[in-house]
């Protein structure tokens, strides 16, 4: 149905969405090997795959009508290669990385118009990324040193009057840094370097006015619209979680000397919804990991308080505004 020509689209739907299916994973159906070796080792499907995003050798545009589709399709197939490429022969790992090259160039080709095929887009540059960021370091170098495709992924601006979008791309770049906070499931999954999380953090930043990154997260943690701050706080989440960031978020102040972040944090007025309380908990939780060690890098009173809020669960309440320690 994928085979190259085919002027039937609505064979290539139906089994794009038979394909899809294949690369779901969850607790009831978890990914098997053979599943695996299919999606990450058949030079076939991603020659189709390839052909319908608008990069073969064949030389054709993007297909209007199922491109999208695989797209979304080699996202899960990245995904997939993220949990599954330790445990594929080596043949099927490397056609995986012959996959991941291609689908680089296609995406720098891609031009995505509207909210959905702009979601579209982030998700699929953020499983390429990630993909990179735990396969090989000269794939790791090479999509950090892509700053055209970085930009494009985690540019914010001019995104004011959409928060699902800058949801989606926070909440994207969080599942890259520390992608353990997204499983359901008790496997070690595959992180990227403490470098690489750095470096990721920090293009969040340049994609931004050059911005200071903890600035431009803390500016949608304190948006007003509740889909942005969960992104902001799922990237602060997955920086607690990361030993080497939680120094600088602990002893980050903004340029006027206003914008602490414990101070931010600790003050449950910002927050009104449940779930953006349950989310601030979480990164309270993360920032207390014993590996973390904060208790030298904050006030006595704010670690205090931290502790309290851990005992006390997420309802817990403070109006006290704590400022970091000084010596």
């Amino acid at each position: 149905a994928l085979d190259f020509p085919n002027n039937d689209p609505l064979l290539q739907m139906t089994a794009l969405d038979a394909l899809e299916g294949l690369a779901a994973e969850s607790k009831n159906c978890p990914m098997t090997n053979e599943r695996a070796e299919f999606l990450l080792g058949n030079d076939r499907l991603h020659i189709g795959l390839l052909y319908l995003i608008g990069s073969s050798s064949e030389d054709v545009e993007f297909d209007t009508i199922n491109g999208y589709a695989a797209l979304r399709l080699i996202t899960e197939i990245c995904r997939v290669g993220i949990s599954s490429s330790n445990s594929v022969i080596k043949s099927t790992k490397s056609k995986f990385y012959s996959l991941l090259e291609s689908f680089q160039e296609a995406l720098h080709a891609l031009n995505p118009r509207g909210e959905s095929e702009r979601l579209s887009y982030i998700y699929a540059v953020s499983s390429l990324v990630a993909s990179c960021a735990t396969s090989t370091e000269e794939m790791s170098k090479a999509i950090l040193q892509n700053t055209t495709l970085l930009h494009g992924w985690l540019s914010l601006l001019g995104r004011s009057s959409q928060p699902k979008l800058k949801s989606a791309i926070l909440s994207s770049l969080s599942q890259v840094i520390e992608p353990s906070i997204w499983q359901d499931k008790d496997d070690a999954c595959k992180r990227p370097s403490d470098y690489i999380s750095l470096s990721l953090y920090h293009a969040l930043g340049e994609a931004n006015n050059q911005k200071d990154p903890t600035e431009c997260v803390l500016a949608s943690a304190k948006s007003p619209f509740v889909e942005e701050r969960l992104g902001a706080y799922n990237v602060l989440r997955a920086m607690s979680s990361r030993g080497c960031c939680v120094r600088m978020l602990l002893l980050y102040k903004g340029d006027d000397g206003s914008s602490i972040f414990v101070e931010w944090l600790l003050n449950q007025d910002n927050e009104s919804t449940n779930e953006g309380r349950q989310a601030k908990y979480k990164i309270v939780e993360s920032l207390l990991a014993d590996d973390n060690n904060i208790e030298g890098l904050i006030s006595t009173k704010a670690f205090r308080e931290m502790q309290l809020w851990i005992k006390r669960g997420p309802a817990h309440t403070t109006t006290v505004p704590w400022d970091l320690a000084t010596e």
